[in-house]
């Protein structure tokens, strides 16, 4: 059966359309122009150029297929995330011709097997004295005074030996259960009382039956009764948790508060306030003429070979920048909102090269290619494009800085972009906070920091915008007389994911061992998968709907989030040094 593209269209004046092509029918050109055999109209769908993109085979690895961006004026897309020139494409992959535009699914019938997605990765690669809305209860101290008793290394307590059940153990859970309500202690005792009803019967059973000795068959039953008032206390202690809220009261409460971001940004010169640019040459690789990346080694490790356009205006190059969208909440009536750094400010977070970067090639002092040599991406993923060391071949530590282009935040629901601005950037985790300018009061979350007291298997809810959820849009008609354009406008509305906290990961601690430290940092590890890239600075709540965490990434196997408490360092001036 002979192979065949689909282009299966999701939004535009195509919407709904589906357009098939033999895969081996060369280059599909994507544009408004007349050449273009993915056509779109060229009134309803100005944020097209003429000629966009195209989308090819690979003439030497089967079912291989590459879609290139013809250096479009409104950039091409591919799953929410801008690419630059030629870029492998899979099966299922969403492609937008600008950040606004018209949308596609590319699909293969039949599906190669080479073809199963790839797993999305975030990128990640991303003082003292926390402020609390509410009061909090410190953790209870261990035996050894080390007071963490999660923290990696600590040897746990050993298991109590069981009891008999008898009159001290009914009087011990009446006490601890007399400060709830009279329905739950109904529930306990009736619960205690089944459960003896039960062993009582279990055990006349085993007698009767002459099953081994008398004293070894009470032993048995008293386990089984000590086991089930546990399952049954913790099971009443779910239930009668005060003020628990479902996930549709915790959407309802805080969707208004949940916002969308988009964001673009570059790297700049500081002296001269000019763009920083990634020298690609053209060379040998492996036998084979290729466009790759340059690096060159600097103190500090292998870095992308670096420079102005003003120093070398006829170089080729890959600009060094980056654009997305993801979610944020609001923290003051005045227009803080926290979100993630690396949405922020991502020139502070490890840079994600274009595909068509390598393999690389070393360069020396003079910019000549060292021969057999080859930088993977590997070698490069911890890069970060603020701390870049060399600069035209000249050191430039601290000459270097990252500018969002455009830092613009909306509202669930709503079709009207407001610009924000960076306000305070976490020098300790994946947090930073920003703001907008509007007259209006807003509603805020509730924020509570209890880092030290939540527990694995407790219950939260995360918020936000994952790229992987449909778009909807908003068509507007112009009523400016000097700009009758219509728009096609995204409205943002906001998910809801539900899971556990599946391990608590403390950075560093103390132990009666000694220290421990994990790279990873404070964090926690979550179950919820039904989420993903775009989804990075939403809120995390508990069952009460309080966020204690920012949602900051995941791996498509597992997701994590930032304990609240780095955001609200952000709200204060705590000194970190303590005067004497």
């Amino acid at each position: 059966m002979e192979r065949k593209i689909k282009i299966k269209h999701q939004t535009g004046s195509k919407a709904g359309q589906v357009e098939e092509f033999p895969a081996t029918s060369g280059d599909l050109k994507i544009g408004r122009g007349n050449q273009c055999r993915i056509q779109y109209d060229p009134d309803l769908d100005d944020t097209v150029s003429r000629e966009h993109a195209s989308i090819s085979t690979d003439g030497k690895e089967a079912d291989t297929f590459w879609i290139e961006d013809y250096n479009s004026s409104n950039g091409l897309f591919v799953n929410g995330k801008q690419v630059w020139g030629k870029v492998k494409i899979y099966a299922g992959d969403t492609v937008q011709a600008g950040a606004d535009g018209p949308t596609f699914i590319f699909d293969l019938d039949p599906r190669p097997e080479s073809h199963i997605r790839k797993t999305q990765v975030l990128n990640i690669p991303p003082l003292k004295a926390t402020t609390s809305r509410k009061a909090v209860t410190p953790a209870p101290e261990q035996a050894d005074g080390s007071g963490d008793g999660d923290s990696a290394g600590t040897t746990p307590p050993a298991a109590p030996v069981k009891q008999g059940v008898g009159m001290e153990t009914v009087q011990r859970m009446v006490v601890a259960e007399r400060k709830k309500s009279k329905a739950g202690m109904l529930l306990i005792v009736a619960g205690i009382l089944a459960l003896v009803v039960a062993g009582g019967v279990a055990l006349h059973r085993k007698i009767a039956a002459g099953s081994g000795d008398t004293g070894t068959a009470i032993g048995e039953i008293r386990g089984r009764i000590d086991e089930g008032l546990i399952n049954l206390k913790d099971s009443l202690d779910a239930k009668t948790r005060p003020n628990s809220k479902t996930p549709s009261q915790i959407a309802a409460e805080n969707s208004d508060k949940v916002i969308f971001i988009e964001m673009a940004w570059k790297l700049i010169y500081t002296p001269t306030s000019e763009d920083i640019v990634h020298h690609f040459i053209t060379t040998e690789v492996y036998g084979i003429k290729k466009r790759v990346g340059a690096f060159i080694q600097t103190q500090s490790g292998i870095e992308p070979l670096l420079f102005t356009r003003s120093e070398a205006p006829n170089a080729d190059f890959e600009p060094i920048h980056g654009a997305g969208s993801s979610s944020g909440f609001v923290i003051a009536p005045d227009g803080f909102i926290l979100t993630n750094r690396h949405v922020a400010a991502n020139w502070l977070t490890a840079y994600l090269f274009p595909e068509n970067t390598f393999p690389g090639v070393m360069v020396d002092d003079l910019g000549n290619v060292i021969p057999n040599t080859c930088v993977t991406a590997e070698m490069v993923k911890g890069w970060v494009p603020a701390g870049a060391m060399n600069i035209n071949n000249r050191y430039a530590a601290k000459l270097v800085e990252g500018t969002n282009t455009y830092l613009d935040i909306t509202f669930a629901r709503n079709d009207l972009r407001i610009p924000a601005k960076v306000t305070r950037i976490s020098n300790r985790h994946d947090v930073a906070m920003i703001k907008i300018d509007i007259p209006k009061v807003l509603p805020t979350v509730d924020m509570l920091d209890n880092y030290t007291e939540i527990k694995t298997g407790d219950v939260v809810t995360v918020m936000g915008y994952p790229g992987a959820s449909p778009d909807q849009y908003s068509h507007i008609q112009s009523h400016d007389y000097f700009n009758s354009n219509p728009q096609l406008v995204r409205v943002p509305v906001p998910t809801l994911s539900q899971g556990n906290i599946g391990r608590l990961i403390r950075g560093s601690g103390q132990t009666s061992s000694g220290n421990y430290y994990s790279s990873f940092g404070d964090s926690y590890q979550l179950t919820i998968n039904s989420t993903g890239p775009g989804n990075s600075g939403g809120p995390l709540f508990d069952d009460l709907g309080r966020v204690i965490g920012i949602f900051n990434a995941g791996n498509g196997i597992m997701t994590f989030a930032v304990p609240i408490k780095y955001g609200l360092e952000l709200m204060g001036t705590e000194p970190v040094i303590e005067s004497r």
